[in-house]
């Protein structure tokens, strides 16, 4: 594998301070260091997203083993946060928020995934950040954005989904919406549009030599994949149903059983020519059934011929069907499950999408490979592994900061920094869990006076 050095991409240069987790703000970091980018994940010891700190097997663990550092072995953490150096920093304290600022001198941008006011709570928002390097670039993304009646709103994927409009359309016509998927789409396009701004910024500020605020929000940046939804309410007067697998204009559309237990093809035929060398492929007979003569018959005898396609397929394997009608021009895919097929197909293998990725806690995988490629750097970028919690804390506060080792210590005795998440931290901080426990041991002393 021809892997290129991080000096020849183009954010070669640029550091990013990410604080953020789930989704959107990661995907987003990872898509920067794809590019070149030094990103700084920020967390902190005292309140972790990776997962409980004492969970059972589970399949979200190597081998359905938490082992003894869980938080290190996650995999939605370690699927979302390559390519990064990890920092814990206790930024409700002055030596945290004192390294945070010492890092944004040397930095040219901020991201945050959180609620609005978390940073504007640590004293660190724009305004503040702006004093300390005035051309830094700083985004927050919340679910809503930062102004308007849901700014200080919570949100999550399915509740972003939920409000673009997104789950209504999502799933099949004779299913109701507990049916839908657990993925939440927001999230991926979240990602995909901070990176464009982020990287707008940095050509802006090349230009101009200005910084900016950015404000994003992530419903609003999902809403803009559903544009013909909307024009087609103005037109129409009525909201878009569900179509399931089925398209208003194209058949047949659809996905259809194969050989062998749960193995699907989708199909899309899309116009007359397609659907003339689709009939030489499954049977001469149909060109001649006055049901399927044309788009309009075949949209409204939708049923019937996905009855004889199926009947074609189910008993055949899904990759020579795919294969017969491909070469026959006809868009056709093999449905491919997230584990065995997807790591033997021969196209992501031939381009080397998956790569072996040695994690210190979660050991040796074939993990996802950076999407972005570039002819200039004749290869294919590194994938390095998500970095532990704390993993570089030394090398950012030392070697980047100048830190002596004395204030290292001191940060770690204090517990400003660290590689062990406190008590609680996976309950939503460790301050909250302490606050709670003090509350119930408080109501508990007060009803035993009681007694």
């Amino acid at each position: 594998m021809n892997l290129y050095p991080t000096d020849d991409l183009p954010l070669s240069g640029i550091r990013a301070l990410e604080l953020s987790e789930i989704w959107a703000g990661p995907y987003c970091g990872c898509l920067l260091s794809d590019m070149g980018a030094e990103v700084i994940k920020i967390e902190s010891i005292q309140r972790i997203a990776r997962g409980p700190i004492n969970p059972p097997p589970d399949g979200m663990y190597p081998e359905r083993d938490p082992g003894e550092r869980p938080w290190d072995r996650q995999a939605n953490f370690n699927s979302t946060n390559r390519n990064k150096k990890g920092l814990t920093l206790d930024l409700k304290t002055n030596l945290g928020a004192e390294a945070f600022k010492d890092l944004v001198k040397v930095s040219d941008i901020v991201f945050c995934n959180y609620a609005r006011t978390v940073m504007e709570g640590f004293n660190l928002g724009y305004e503040e950040v702006k004093k300390i390097n005035p051309d830094i670039i700083y985004m927050l993304m919340p679910g809503y954005g930062n102004t308007g009646p849901y700014k200080d709103y919570r949100s999550m994927g399915m509740a972003i989904d939920a409000i673009t409009g997104h789950s209504y359309l999502r799933g099949y016509p004779d299913m109701d919406h507990t049916n839908n998927s657990l993925v939440h789409h927001p999230d991926a396009a979240a990602a995909v549009n901070a990176t464009l701004a982020l990287s707008t910024a940095l050509v802006h500020r090349e230009l101009t030599g200005e910084g900016q605020f950015i404000d994003m929000s992530q419903a609003e940046s999902f809403m803009t994949h559903m544009g013909e939804m909307f024009v087609e309410y103005q037109i129409s007067g009525a909201p878009r149903e569900r179509r399931g697998n089925r398209h208003p204009a194209y058949a047949p559309q659809g996905a259809y059983k194969c050989e062998g237990e749960d193995n699907w093809i989708a199909i899309s035929v899309t116009n007359d020519d397609q659907w003339f060398s689709f009939c030489e492929v499954i049977g001469k007979s149909l060109k001649k059934d006055p049901r399927f003569s044309t788009v309009a018959n075949r949209l409204k005898n939708h049923d019937d011929l996905d009855a004889i396609i199926t009947a074609w397929t189910v008993a055949r394997d899904k990759y020579t069907v795919m294969y017969k009608l491909q070469n026959k021009g006809i868009p056709a895919g093999a449905v491919l499950n997230c584990g065995p097929d997807t790591y033997a197909d021969p196209h992501l293998n031939d381009r080397e999408f998956f790569q072996i990725v040695e994690h210190p806690e979660a050991g040796i995988f074939p993990m996802s490979g950076p999407v972005l490629r570039f002819e200039s750097t004749h290869g294919i970028a590194i994938h390095n592994p998500s970095p532990t919690l704390g993993q570089h804390n030394n090398y950012i506060l030392e070697e980047i900061l100048g830190y002596s080792k004395e204030k290292i210590n001191l940060m770690e005795e204090k517990e400003v920094i660290g590689i062990i998440p406190l008590p609680g931290a996976d309950l939503g901080g460790s301050r909250r869990a302490s606050e709670e426990q003090a509350r119930q041991s408080n109501a508990k002393f007060n009803n035993d006076e009681n007694v």
